[in-house]
Formats: structure tokens, sequence, C-alpha cells
């Protein structure tokens, strides 16, 4: 059998938990007051409100509780991810459920956009190929989705 270097055995599975991670420390963070808190899994509060409207105006949510069950939803069921990997870039990482509803985070764990999946648009994955980033994709991890799946509750 070849010899893989170590980074080309666990460097994925590392980077990948990392990441997850992140994000839960994220939601940690708010976990006492999500409803209120939300926000600040985002880049900005203002650019989280600008969201949640566009969303609402959209059709995809009712109101911004909705859209937070939405995303948790996805995130406590999600069956796939892609992760994009940037030269020059936020790496980020896209968690699918069931090609009904995304979310997707930066590498800093922040929440860039949660949405319902369009069967017309460009995929998560190709607008990411399009820009020249490198895609790796998988299942994500059972202890990811039961974190999310405790948070619903």
């Amino acid at each position: 059998y070849p010899v893989k270097s170590y980074g080309d055995v666990l460097g994925y599975n590392t980077a990948m938990k990392k990441i997850e991670d992140k994000i839960i420390g994220k939601f940690d963070s708010i976990k006492n007051n999500i409803n209120d808190d939300f926000h600040k899994l985002w880049m900005s509060k203002t650019s989280f409100e600008n969201h949640i409207e566009k969303r609402i105006k959209q059709g995809h949510i009712v109101d911004k509780n909705d859209y937070i069950l939405k995303t948790l939803s996805c995130l406590s069921n999600c069956d796939s991810f892609v992760f994009a990997e940037h030269k020059n870039s936020w790496d980020n990482i896209c968690y699918n459920h069931s090609k009904s509803w995304a979310v997707i985070f930066n590498e800093q764990g922040q929440i860039m956009t949660s949405y319902n999946i369009e069967p017309k648009s460009k995929s998560f994955e190709a607008s990411q190929l399009s820009i020249k980033a490198k895609i790796k994709k998988g299942v994500p991890n059972e202890r990811f989705k039961q974190y999310f799946k405790q948070l619903r509750k």
C-alpha cells in the first residue's frame, strides 16, 4: 500500500472537526437565549435582520422564529455537507437537509446564510466551483447532529 502523509490521512477530518467545534462553540454561547441572541451567530446584526426580511418576502419563512427552527432542523437532520476551500478567502461549509434547506458557515463558525433550496437555483457546490474553490464532500458527524437535536428541544 502507498504510504500517505499524516496530513492526507488526518488533515481533512481534523479540519472539519475544528470548524464543527467552532460552530458548536458559537451556538453554546447563545444556547440560553437562542431567540434573542441568534443574530450573534452572524457577522453582524444588520446583516441578520436584512436576511430575515428577505426570506420573509420570498415566502420561505413566516418570521424570525420560523427561520431559527428551520436552521436548527437542517443542522440536526443534515445528510450531507460540502466544504469549499479557497486560496485567498475564508473557507465555507454548507450543510444540506434532503436538498430542501441549507445552512452555510464560514471557517470561523459564523452563519453566512440559511435558506430554502430552490430546485432551479445554482447549487452551493456549483457556485463555489465557479470561483475556483477546492470542493470536499461528506456526511456530517453524528456528534454534530446530536448537538443540534438537543438544542432544538
